[in-house]
């Protein structure tokens, strides 16, 4: 396969909440889709659609250019690269594997190596922006890998994403997430805690919020947090769990690197604690239950029926 001639054709494996409208949006840019899943009913949704969808594996790469990763964890990752019948046994030289999804950075690593074995090239591309931006291609795309590569995939990417950031060498593009989930999750923890001290000091947490989110301690997680917290809707869709999964990744890139990271350590406790405590159906904000529990004050208000709980 000629490794340097524009990509027409893609294979996309993992068609679930985030797979599905991003091989959609490839579809209704021009690109010849080919999709799979282990699961037939994201196929079926696609395939009401007009995406073509594969019986297997092999048959969704075979004439694929480029080969798009959107699965669910590291496991999944490794079941889907591995096997007699997994992608190293029928990838051709010359293609591209980018895996979108979010993995540790050893497995990315690992794989990224294999794959330039069998003459091919992998990059690692994870996104930002949750199902809203999937469906709407604006997702932020982190890219690491070989440059020229990225640039054979831009208009991939440009038809998923709105920000397409190249970061570095392979494994680079996860760093950026991992990054990323820090961040985030150390922000909402945070926000839980220093609104539940407000709790218990008897505080109006609107007007704290007011006072302070225009200051330095403002941040778009606290606003999108704090309007949660008071409606009392946490939202839905396995957010938390997915935020506790990128987590223990970030966690494991710490201990694989060498690095200290005793924040992120003590924000995946908490992560850990809301799952315990039955909350990873829930958007990320529910880790405020966490502090409910402790301090025994409320800080998610009475949602409105038919909001979430």
């Amino acid at each position: 396969m000629d490794d340097r001639a524009a990509i027409q054709c893609v294979g996309f494996v993992g068609v679930g909440r985030m797979g599905g409208p991003m091989a959609f949006n490839l579809h209704r840019a021009g690109f010849v889709v080919q999709a799979f899943d282990v699961a037939s009913a994201p196929l079926q949704h696609l395939a009401q659609a007009g995406v073509p969808t594969a019986d297997s594996l092999q048959t969704a790469v075979t004439n694929a250019g480029a080969i798009i990763l959107m699965l669910p964890s590291d496991d999944a990752l490794r079941q889907t690269m591995e096997g007699s019948e997994g992608l190293l046994s029928c990838l051709q030289p010359g293609q591209l594997v980018i895996d979108m999804s979010t993995s540790t950075l050893a497995s990315s690593r690992h794989f990224a190596t294999l794959v330039a074995e069998r003459g091919a090239t992998m990059l690692d591309a994870p996104v930002s922006g949750g199902e809203a931006g999937a469906q709407a291609g604006t997702l932020s795309i982190m890219v690491g890998g070989d440059t020229t590569a990225l640039e054979r995939c831009r208009p991939l990417f440009e038809a998923l994403g709105r920000t397409i950031t190249h970061i570095g060498g392979n494994g680079l593009g996860l760093v950026a997430k991992y990054v990323n989930q820090m961040l985030m999750e150390a922000t909402f923890c945070a926000v839980a805690e220093s609104f539940a001290l407000a709790a218990k000091a008897g505080a109006d947490l609107a007007a704290i919020y007011q006072a302070v989110g225009n200051g330095l301690g403002g941040s778009r997680v606290l606003d999108s947090m704090i309007p949660q917290l008071l409606s009392g809707d946490l939202g839905h869709g396995r957010e938390l769990a997915l935020h506790y999964k990128d987590g223990g990744y970030a966690l494991a890139a710490g201990e694989f690197l060498g690095a200290w990271v005793p924040v992120t350590q003590l924000t995946h406790d908490l992560f850990a604690a809301a799952v315990a405590a039955g909350q990873e159906t829930h958007s990320a904000v529910a880790v405020a239950r966490v502090y409910e529990q402790r301090t025994g004050v409320q800080i998610v208000s009475q949602p409105a029926t038919g909001t979430g709980k």
